[in-house]
């Protein structure tokens, strides 16, 4: 029993810890999905001009 007991500490000792790392986890995910949003906009700006360029 005690061993059990000691295993639920450690496990909430660590709980902010892993809390923090899903945080930062989600907020490079949306990060990333932002910046590919602006590339994808990007390329999409570059298609037309170039198209128009060419055109």
């Amino acid at each position: 029993m005690r061993a059990a007991e000691k295993s639920l500490q450690d496990a909430q000792a660590h709980r902010p810890e892993v809390e923090a790392k899903l945080t930062e986890s989600r907020r490079v995910k949306e990060q990333l999905k932002a910046h590919n949003r602006a590339n994808r906009y990007s390329d999409w700006i570059e298609s037309v001009v170039l198209g128009r360029l060419s055109g």
